[in-house]
C-alpha cells in the first residue's frame, strides 16, 4: 500500500511539473517561513494523533480529534494542492468506497479523518477500542509520508497564493456544504480554522509589500481575512449558517484582494494546466473556467469557432443517422435546456432508448459522459451515439462517406480543419466539430449567477434560504457542487462522481430500478445502481428526472431525497451512498429548495 502511495505522489508531482528537490526559485520571499510552518503543523497533528490513540473516553477522544482536525485544516490548502490523490483516498475523503481507474478492480474503503470521526461517533464501544487505534495509525503513516516529502519540496510564492485562492473555492463549494465532517457537522468552525491557515500564510508575504499600493492591498487583505473569521464564528451552526451571504460578503472580496496582491507583488501566474483561471478575480462564473482544460487535446485550438459552427449544423442534421430520419437535436431541444421532455427518448423505429436524455448545457465541464460514465471525452460520447443501434444506428465511416458527397460539408470541413492533420472530412473531424459546438453550450447567466456577481436583488429571501438548505441541512451541495451543481469535484475538476441513491422503477416507489448503471462499465459491486451526478442547473426545464425519467416534477425528486433515497423507501440497497434516514425538512424548506433550483434557469442566447 505504501508503495502505491509513494508512486501516486511522484506521478502527480511529475504531471504538475513541480520540482521536488531543494532548488531555489525567484521571488521566494515567503516560501522558507511557510515551509517551516507547514512541517510544524503536521508534526503537531502527529502529536495529537498519538494522544488520540491513547485516549480512553468519549469526551477526551473527541476533544483530541478536533485539535488534530484544527492542525489539518490549517494545512489543508497545502496538502490538497500537492497531494490531492492522497487527501481524497487516505486522509480526508468522503465516507464512501472510492475507485481509481489506475488501481484496476481495487476499491479503496473509507479511511482517514472521516472514518475516524465515524468510529468516534459510533455507539458501539467495541468498534472504538478495536478499530480506532488502527485507523489512527494508518493516518499517521500518511502524515509521515507528507512530512518527508514536504521537507524537501521546492515550491514558489505564486503557488502559495494559488493555494489560498483554491482553498477559498474549496471552502465555498465543499467544506461548508458537508463534503467532510458529515457526522460532527463542525464545518463552519473548521472553515474558520482553514482561514487561520490562510491568514498565517499571507503574513509570510509581508516582504512582497514593497510599495504603497502593495502595502495598502496587503493591509486590506489581512482585514478581510479577519472579517471572514468573524462571519464564521458569529454562527457556527451547520444548518442555519448563511453560506450564500458568506460567499458574497467574504469569499468574493477576499479572492479579489488575493488577485490584486498577486499582481502588485509582481509574481508570475502559475502556468500549470488547471480548470480554474485564478487571475481573473472571480471564482464562480463562466470566465472562471478553462474550456480547454476539459478538452481531449489541450492545445488543439486552431479554427475552433469555425468547427463549432460546423458542429452546430451537424448536430441538427439528420445526415448523421443511418436512415436520415433523426438528429442530435431531436432529443436535445434548446427550448428544454437541450433535453426532450420524455422519460426516455424515442429512438429509431420509435423504440425508446435505455435512459433519459440529459441536458447538454455545461456538458463540457465533466470528466465522464452518459449516466454510467462509459465515455471520458465528448468526442467519444458522439461516437457512441452514432454507433448505437437504437439511436443513430450508423458508423462514423458511413457518415464520412455521406458528408463527402455533400458540397456544403466538403467546403466547410476544408475551411474548418485547414492546416491540421485532419484536414478535410475525417472521422475525428466529425467528432471534433460536434464537440466544439457542445462546448459553446455554456450556461452561467441565471439569476443565481447574477446574485453571485453582486446583484443582490436577483434573489429573494426564500431563494437564498433555499440555497442555504440545499448546501447545508439537505446535503444536496455535498454531491451537486457549486457553481456547476453537477458531480465534477472542485476545485481541480478532475473527477466526476457517481452515487448509489436507489432510484425506483416507477412513481409508486415500490421497487428499485433494474438498471445496473456504472456496474455495467466497471463490474464492481460497489457501483451496482450507481449513476453519474447530473447538474441541477436548468432543472426547472429538464423534467422528467432521474436516469429513467421516473419523477415528473421537482417536488417528487426532493421528497425522494427527503425520505432517504431507495433505502428510506424500504429497498435493499446495501451500497447506497446517500444518507438513508429522513432529512427532517419542513414543507417550507422543501419549497425553498425548489425555488432556489428555479433560480438556476438560464438558456438565454441558446
Amino acid at each position: 500500500m505504501q508503495q502505491k502511495i509513494s508512486i501516486g505522489i511522484i506521478l502527480f508531482v511529475a504531471s504538475m511539473q513541480f520540482a521536488w528537490n531543494t532548488g531555489s526559485a525567484p521571488n521566494n520571499l515567503a516560501v522558507p517561513a511557510a515551509q517551516k510552518w507547514v512541517i510544524k503543523e503536521l508534526q503537531l497533528l502527529q502529536n495529537e494523533l498519538n494522544n488520540l490513540r491513547q485516549a480512553n473516553s468519549d469526551s477526551v477522544d473527541k476533544a483530541v480529534y478536533f485539535t488534530a482536525r484544527k492542525h489539518y485544516k490549517h494545512t489543508q490548502f497545502f496538502i490538497e494542492y500537492f497531494s490531492p490523490l492522497e487527501a481524497k483516498l487516505y486522509i480526508n475523503g468522503p465516507l464512501v468506497p472510492k475507485h481509481e481507474p489506475d488501481f484496476g478492480k481495487q476499491m479503496i474503503e473509507p479511511q482517514g479523518f472521516q472514518r475516524i470521526e465515524e468510529i468516534l461517533y459510533s455507539t458501539a464501544k467495541k468498534n472504538k477500542s478495536a478499530e480506532l487505534p488502527e485507523e489512527v495509525k494508518r493516518l499517521q503513516e500518511q502524515i509521515n509520508n507528507l512530512i518527508k516529502y514536504y521537507s524537501s519540496a521546492a515550491f514558489t510564492d505564486d503557488m502559495l497564493l494559488d493555494m489560498c485562492q483554491l482553498e477559498l473555492f474549496r471552502m465555498a463549494a465543499l467544506n461548508l456544504n458537508g463534503y467532510d465532517a458529515t457526522i460532527s457537522q463542525t464545518n463552519v468552525q473548521e472553515a474558520a480554522w482553514s482561514l487561520e491557515g490562510i491568514k498565517i500564510t499571507i503574513d509570510f508575504f509581508k516582504p512582497h509589500a514593497q510599495n504603497i499600493s502593495a502595502i495598502d492591498c496587503f493591509t486590506a487583505l489581512e482585514k478581510e481575512l479577519a472579517h471572514g473569521q468573524a462571519l464564521l464564528m458569529a454562527n457556527t451552526n451547520y444548518s442555519s449558517f448563511n453560506r450564500l451571504n458568506f460567499i458574497i460578503k467574504f469569499i468574493n472580496p477576499a479572492n479579489s484582494l488575493l488577485v490584486k496582491f498577486h499582481t502588485l507583488a509582481k509574481l508570475p501566474w502559475n502556468k500549470n494546466k488547471k480548470a480554474l483561471q485564478l487571475a481573473n478575480g472571480f471564482l464562480f462564473g463562466k470566465e472562471s473556467f478553462s474550456l480547454q482544460f476539459f478538452s481531449i487535446y489541450y492545445d488543439d485550438t486552431l479554427y475552433i469557432k469555425e468547427q463549432a459552427a460546423l458542429g452546430r449544423r451537424l448536430f441538427n442534421d439528420r445526415i448523421l443517422s443511418g436512415n436520415n430520419q433523426t438528429s442530435c437535436g431531436g432529443c436535445h431541444k434548446a427550448a428544454l435546456a437541450f433535453t426532450d421532455g420524455q422519460s426516455k427518448s424515442a429512438g429509431l423505429g420509435n423504440k425508446p432508448v435505455n435512459r433519459n436524455a440529459p441536458t447538454l448545457l455545461n456538458v463540457i465541464y465533466q470528466q465522464a459522459f452518459f449516466a454510467d460514465g462509459r465515455a471520458y471525452q465528448l468526442e467519444q460520447q458522439a461516437l457512441d451515439v452514432i454507433h448505437n443501434p437504437v439511436e443513430m444506428n450508423n458508423s462514423l465511416a458511413a457518415v464520412v462517406e455521406k458528408l463527402q458527397r455533400n458540397y456544403y460539408y466538403k467546403n466547410n470541413f476544408a475551411r474548418a480543419f485547414a492546416h491540421t492533420i485532419h484536414q478535410g472530412i475525417t472521422e475525428y473531424a466529425v467528432q471534433k466539430a460536434l464537440a466544439e459546438y457542445e462546448k459553446t453550450l455554456v450556461s452561467f447567466n441565471s439569476r443565481f449567477d447574477k446574485y453571485l456577481h453582486g446583484s443582490t436583488a436577483a434573489l429573494n429571501e426564500r431563494e437564498i434560504n433555499g440555497y442555504n438548505v440545499f448546501a447545508g441541512k439537505a446535503l444536496c451541495g455535498s454531491c451537486h457542487f457549486l457553481p456547476l451543481f453537477n458531480g465534477t469535484v472542485p476545485p481541480y475538476f478532475t473527477d466526476s462522481e457517481f452515487e448509489v441513491i436507489g432510484i425506483p422503477a416507477n412513481e409508486n416507489n415500490n421497487k428499485i430500478d433494474e438498471d445496473a448503471g456504472r456496474y455495467n462499465v466497471t463490474q464492481l459491486a460497489a457501483h451496482l445502481h450507481a449513476f453519474k451526478t447530473p447538474t441541477v442547473r436548468n432543472a426547472a426545464l429538464t423534467a422528467p428526472y432521474m436516469h429513467n425519467g421516473v419523477y415528473k416534477n421537482l417536488h417528487q425528486v426532493v421528497e425522494f431525497y427527503h425520505r432517504g433515497g431507495g433505502k428510506g423507501l424500504g429497498f435493499d440497497v446495501p451500497n447506497q451512498t446517500l444518507p438513508f434516514d429522513s432529512l427532517q425538512l419542513s414543507v417550507k424548506e422543501i419549497e425553498d429548495i425548489i425555488l432556489f433550483m428555479h433560480s438556476l434557469t438560464d438558456t438565454a442566447g441558446l
